[in-house]
């Protein structure tokens, strides 16, 4: 398990530094000026040169990759061109909102998906497992953008039911039950595509396993369909656990749609903002920060698969 565990981890800082450089080269392709959004509009070209000499930007763009790379690794991500507040602090407060989100997201679409998938496998040819493979096509082509205006239009305009936006009522108590109310309509809509996914992906992995020869043996046998059940979802939890772990790091991403639309203070949205501001350090920093949730959730993910599954850390030698 240990040089298992080695060869994952060696990949670790690689696919980081690979990362790193290819945000740090987009952000420099995208037109737009990171001085505009700091500069009165008749600015000077002195003015211009003082401010671009201050922030580096005068550097060749290897130069700045560098220097940039070298703060980071120092744990300074910059200060915000637009805010003017640490990068660091930033992202804080709004990957701890992500967090929540995309906790709730993956309650809701993680178990909801296991226990349909598995439903429809158990159910396999039966109405329930039409309906249930329905729910799955339809959670997977639905964007989460429409989704997200489609229940605010229900529940949040014509029922009045939950809010529309924000994390938190202005005018309310602040406290868990209005966090909740405010949660239900974004986990929802950031959910609709894992669940999809989960719900597709348990049920033809739980019926291959049902199809088995073995599987078959053991119904011989006489052995429970409970025990049968058991037996089976053990078997088919590696490639389960493939695609949740990558889900789950794209809940903790965050959705920039949906943050955007629902008002929600998450990295997705202080990244959509950063780049509609030319805001190039939160940009980076917010990127990055996805890129390192990604990266680590897939070495667990190949950690907890070894573990489960004797074949994966044999295949590796």
């Amino acid at each position: 398990m240990l040089p298992f565990l080695a060869r994952r981890i060696a990949l670790f800082v690689p696919t980081l530094l690979g990362v790193s450089v290819v945000i740090f080269a987009l952000l420099y392709l995208v037109p737009g000026d990171p001085l505009a959004s700091l500069l009165p509009p008749d600015a000077s070209q002195e003015q211009r040169d003082r401010m671009a000499h201050a922030l580096g930007f005068d550097q060749p763009v290897p130069v700045q990759y560098v220097q940039w790379l070298g703060r980071v690794l120092r744990g300074d991500l910059g200060t915000s061109l637009a805010r003017n507040r640490p990068v660091g602090a930033m992202l804080g407060e709004a990957v701890a909102n992500t967090l929540v989100l995309a906790a709730a997201a993956g309650v809701f679409a993680l178990a909801l998906g296991l226990a349909l998938g598995t439903l429809a496998a158990v159910r396999h040819g039966t109405w329930i497992d039409r309906l249930v493979r329905i729910v799955g096509v339809t959670g997977v082509s639905v964007p989460p953008y429409w989704a997200v205006l489609l229940l605010i239009t229900v529940f949040a305009v014509q029922l009045h039911w939950l809010p529309a936006s924000g994390m938190r009522s202005v005018t309310g108590d602040g406290g868990l039950g209005d966090l909740l109310a405010h949660l239900i309509l974004p986990a929802l809509a950031a959910g609709m595509v894992t669940l999809g996914l989960m719900a597709r992906m348990v049920r033809t992995s739980v019926l291959d396993i049902l199809n088995q020869d073995y599987i078959l043996t053991l119904r011989a046998k006489g052995l429970g369909a409970g025990a049968i059940l058991a037996h089976t979802l053990k078997n088919a939890a590696p490639p389960i656990m493939t695609v949740g772990g990558l889900q789950i790091g794209h809940l903790l991403g965050g959705s920039v749609l949906v943050e955007t639309v629902c008002g929600w203070p998450g990295v997705g949205q202080l990244i959509y903002q950063s780049i509609s501001q030319r805001d190039v350090p939160v940009t980076q920093g917010g990127v990055l920060a996805v890129a390192l949730v990604f990266v680590v959730l897939n070495l667990l993910v190949d950690v907890l698969h070894g573990a489960v599954d004797p074949r994966v850390r044999q295949a590796s030698h």
